[in-house]
């Protein structure tokens, strides 16, 4: 087996870090058994702190996440296509509510090229279903559905993550296993996530619908490598080469909770943005 080493380095590793995660090894794998490997589902759930419905879509995306496992990935995205949405903007009341700007440079690029003009609303792999790439959470889980059905022709998982709590920064390896030669350019993302952030939120679901604690979940932080990621393919790979990404010296927000967080990585066609693969790994196991 070939392997390629391709670095993206931010930043400078720090001499020591608090916590360093033992590498570990993909949740699913080609070799020896003979059984394929399954392409994992990414639901980019949009979503906003002041849209009515967007909780109930946050119960779809829990509850297909119990269901399908470690095959779903989730992440909550606040933006859409209207920068002036009055779902995501945050707002200057009184009480201090829905004053925490959840929105992100990444998140609104994304919401803008996929044409993002309804919340709640979610990406299930960037591919289409039913001719719509965007969709309503009663078509989640028939997307999803398909993904994780079909044989995979990369592999994805992240073998090393490190936080250094005292430069508040994250370093990792991420690598990318080619299961069949392959032609086209495929670029990979990552994304870091924070869990349990513990905010306000309406529900037009609750009484009253204006909740001061709601526990929002898997939103997106930021990425590693730009809202467009980096090249891992240019043109063409052979099976059996593994790439191998390092990200280093990352720095994060100081009001992030690391404990809470996790990185999210896939790879993409780049012709089509259609996610191929994907996975993720938290801080802390």
């Amino acid at each position: 087996m070939r392997t390629l080493i391709l670095c993206a380095t931010f930043g400078l590793l720090a001499v020591s870090c608090d916590k360093v995660e033992n590498p570990v090894e993909r949740s699913n794998d080609s070799g020896g058994g003979g059984e394929s490997v399954k392409r994992r589902a990414l639901l980019e759930e949009f979503t906003g702190h002041h849209c009515n419905n967007c909780p109930a879509a946050h119960a779809v995306a829990a509850q297909l996440k119990t269901l399908y496992g470690d095959d779903l990935i989730l992440v909550g995205l606040h933006a859409a296509a209207n920068v002036n949405s009055s779902f995501i903007l945050p707002q200057s009341n009184a009480d201090g509510s829905y004053a925490t700007d959840f929105r992100t440079t990444e998140g609104q690029t994304y919401a803008t090229n996929f044409a993002v003009t309804f919340l709640p609303s979610g990406m299930v792999n960037r591919a289409p279903y039913n001719s719509s790439t965007v969709l309503s959470r009663a078509s989640w889980g028939s997307a999803i559905e398909e993904i994780v059905n079909e044989d995979a022709k990369f592999d994805v998982w992240i073998s090393e993550l490190q936080h250094d709590a005292g430069a508040n920064t994250v370093s990792a390896t991420v690598n990318v296993a080619v299961l069949e030669d392959i032609s086209g350019e495929f670029k990979l993302t990552t994304y870091l996530t924070e869990d349990h952030i513990v905010d306000w939120q309406y529900n037009s679901q609750a009484t009253p619908p204006d909740v001061p604690n709601y526990d929002h979940r898997h939103v997106f932080r930021k990425t590693l490598d730009g809202a467009w990621g980096q090249v891992a393919i240019a043109a063409a790979a052979n099976q059996g080469d593994t790439l191998t990404f390092a990200y280093t010296g990352v720095s994060m927000n100081p009001a992030w909770v690391a404990a809470n967080c996790e990185l999210v990585t896939y790879v993409y066609d780049a012709a089509t943005n259609a996610v191929m693969q994907a996975a993720e790994r938290k801080f802390q196991p």
